[in-house]
């Protein structure tokens, strides 16, 4: 039997014809009618499966978005400890800036109380870094600032003080009035945990002003999220995700000799590049017919025998299914059915290789 459209499928499935009108709100959280695809709508970019170093807290889901005039970040997760001041970073790789080469530990920020005090080695070109610290449980703020590494990787560089937000979803204006961060806001919804945070879509929602960064409707960025402790240590939980990554990663992780790409791409006219098509190719994955009434088959060949972890994902990034897991060799088959109408994410991962494509079930 064809299934009924919910509400929030709909405004999902009609992005494009809605997108004029519909506009991304800055609150600290994501709806459905804030996904899809044009402009003024988030997309989902990555999703973080595994196990969480830090027990109930972490990354979910990264959405990228823009519009004419903005670039939006959406990190939904959940941060708040009792005691500590733990919080959520970004870097980011913008086009026209020279910043720091990929494979070169970046020296840190200058801040003594700053998670970007903390010395990675990124796969991309990194020009800026972005944090919010969260207070702990019985306090009300968040406190950013941004290190610019266009300006030098010299340490200590300098962290730059944006001003306090709340807990609660209202928007705070960062406090430069030049450079590229003139303009940029932010907003976070604090939740109890990692659980309440996926179901309601709540986290870190940054937004940035394309101009002040240097960035037109045709530019392409990079960008990677994390969150991290009090003193600036990676936990497991960066997105793109570490696959089998269970345990903290340190103050000084080597992102650089990862297998596949630590980052994330987007452009501002298509939207999420998928950062290994040679891959999805190399498994010949596909998911057929797209969009599918009734049921889809889901296709891929594992070549020798690997593990294999097949998930379907909604909208939100929740996972809705685990279709596959365990060794595999050879010509793979699965049926996609008894879902609700909607926009699925099918994401495989063979081995350290990982692809995903996005299916609409109607």
């Amino acid at each position: 039997m064809k299934k009924q459209f919910t509400l929030a499928a709909l405004g999902l499935l009609t992005a494009t014809s809605f997108s004029a009108s519909a506009q991304i709100t800055l609150d600290g959280k994501v709806t459905a009618t804030e996904i899809g695809t044009g402009a003024n709508k988030y997309q989902l970019a990555s999703t973080y499966t595994g196990t969480h170093s830090v027990a109930g807290k972490g990354l979910q889901t990264l959405y990228v978005g823009s519009s004419s005039t903005k670039l939006y970040v959406m990190i939904v997760g959940s941060a708040e400890t009792a005691t500590d001041y733990p919080g959520y970073v970004l870097y980011l790789n913008v086009p026209g800036k020279t910043g720091v080469a990929a494979g070169t530990q970046l020296k840190g920020g200058s801040a003594g109380d700053s998670p970007l005090k903390h010395t990675p080695t990124m796969d991309m070109e990194t020009d800026y870094g972005v944090r919010a610290t969260l207070s702990p449980s019985n306090m009300t703020d968040v406190y950013y600032s941004f290190v610019d590494y266009t300006a030098g990787n010299t340490a200590p560089v300098s962290d730059s003080y944006q001003g306090a937000g709340k807990k609660d979803g209202t928007a705070l204006t960062f406090s430069a009035t030049t450079g590229p961060f003139t303009g940029a806001r932010t907003a976070l919804m604090k939740s109890t945990d990692l659980t309440a945070a996926t179901a309601a879509g709540t986290g870190l929602e940054m937004e940035f002003d394309l101009a002040a960064m240097g960035l037109t409707a045709t530019s392409q960025i990079n960008l990677m999220v994390g969150y991290v402790k009090d003193g600036g240590a990676f936990t497991s939980d960066v997105l793109p995700q570490v696959v089998g990554q269970t345990a903290d990663l340190g103050s000084s992780p080597d992102f650089s000799t990862l297998t596949g790409r630590q980052n994330v791409t987007y452009n501002l006219t298509t939207g999420i590049l998928a950062n290994r098509n040679a891959v999805a190719s190399a498994l010949k994955f596909s998911v057929y017919p797209n969009p599918s009434s009734e049921a889809a088959t889901i296709d891929y060949v594992v070549s020798g025998q690997q593990d294999v972890a097949l998930d379907v994902f909604n909208s939100l990034g929740q996972r809705v299914r685990s279709v596959a897991s365990g060794k595999q060799n050879g010509a793979q088959s699965f049926p996609l059915d008894n879902l609700t109408a909607g926009a699925y994410l099918v994401k495989l991962r063979v081995g350290d290789q990982s692809t995903s494509q996005k299916v609409v079930i109607q």
